[in-house]
Order: C-alpha cells, then structure tokens, then sequence
C-alpha cells in the first residue's frame, strides 16, 4: 500500500511504495502460492494500481492504494530483496500480497466489532520479518512450532460519531506457512501495549 490520495491514480511515489513492508522470505512464501501462474514473457509490467478496501485515516473518502507491478518490483529492487526473482515474479506476488492486506482488515474489523455510528481506518503500517512477537516465540522455543515468515504493525484509528471519540489502536499480525496446504495462515490480534488493546483481549476471551 502507499500513501496516496485515490483520486489521483497516476502518482508515482517510490519512497512510499517502499513503506509496503515485503521480506525476501515472505516473497519466496507467496510465490509457492501460484507458481504455475507466471508466464515468463517478454510484458512489460503493469503499472495500473488497485484501490485498497482499506480507508485512510485523515483522508475523507478515500482508501489507500496497492503499488502497481512496476512500482513493487523497483520497491524490491531498491531494498535488495528480489535478488532470486524477477520481474515475472510481480504477476503473482502482487495478487497474493493485495488479497492478505484485505483478509487482514477483514480480522481486524472483526476484532473491533464494529457498529453502525463506528468508522475505522488504517493510520500506519510497518513490517519486520526479524522482530518476533511474544506469542510467536513462545509458540516456537516451547511448544516447537514454526516460526512466522513475516511480521507486520499496524495503527488502526477507530472513532465513534455518537460519543464524538477517537483513539488508536496497535495490532500486530504474524504470518505462518501452513506446510499441509501450502496456504497462509494469518495471526492477527490487538497489542496489549495500552487499555484498548488490553480491552479487546479480554472481551475476546469472554466471548464477545
């Protein structure tokens, strides 16, 4: 995703493109996804750019935006992790890559149980496939699990029309590679780094 306005589709940004947190390992992940797809051609790569479900917080009406293939090849170029992939790569990571983003806000929204007089938008994101969370540690070191090939953090703003209130809430996603299927299995859960997210825990466990 990139920070720009949907009105106005043709804008390049590759430093913000770069913002759209892709490890090498998650990348080699989603390409076991599809690889049959990829058709090594002589395409020149596309540069449309997908509209996001996913609302932007400050901005009135509009959603964020997917990089196009051209713009996430030469993001992954740029931050050296396509070095065991090519160009073609992009005619399947691209999809793989939109369609986890949008089950991710799909959980989220379920976590946030939304009403009617509620909004809730994506303020921020960042990924890093080195830092691994406490849930995903304790998986691993005790109970021998895989670890994630990836991590993300996200800022999520949610307000409420009625009471006239907004706050923030941190989420934290982990990736796993479930080997039976060759699916991805998506983490996803408040942090419980402030009240809300603490709230949200504990209504969770409570079956609400």
């Amino acid at each position: 995703m990139s920070h720009i306005d949907n009105n106005d589709s043709t804008t390049t940004t590759t430093d913000d493109i770069s913002q759209c947190p892709v490890s090498e390992e998650a990348r080699l992940e989603w390409l076991k996804q599809n690889k049959s797809g990829v058709q090594n051609d002589n395409n020149l790569l596309s540069t449309e750019r997908e509209i996001s479900g996913i609302p932007r917080t400050g901005e009135k009406g509009t959603n964020w935006i997917y990089p196009s293939e051209q713009q996430f090849y030469d993001a992954m170029k740029r931050k050296k992790i396509n070095s065991h992939g090519n160009e073609f790569d992009m005619k399947t990571v691209i999809p793989i890559h939109n369609n986890i983003n949008e089950r991710v806000w799909k959980y989220i929204e379920q976590w946030e149980n939304l009403t009617s007089n509620d909004k809730l938008s994506l303020t921020s994101f960042k990924g890093d496939s080195k830092k691994i969370t406490p849930r995903a540690w304790i998986r691993h070191y005790i109970f021998g699990m895989d670890l994630p090939f990836d991590r993300h953090d996200w800022i999520v703003n949610h307000s409420n029309k009625d009471n006239n209130s907004s706050y923030n809430i941190n989420y934290v996603i982990d990736f796993y590679m479930n080997q039976s299927n060759n699916n991805i299995y998506l983490d996803v859960r408040p942090k419980i780094n402030n009240y809300q997210g603490i709230k949200r825990r504990i209504l969770k466990i409570l079956g609400y």
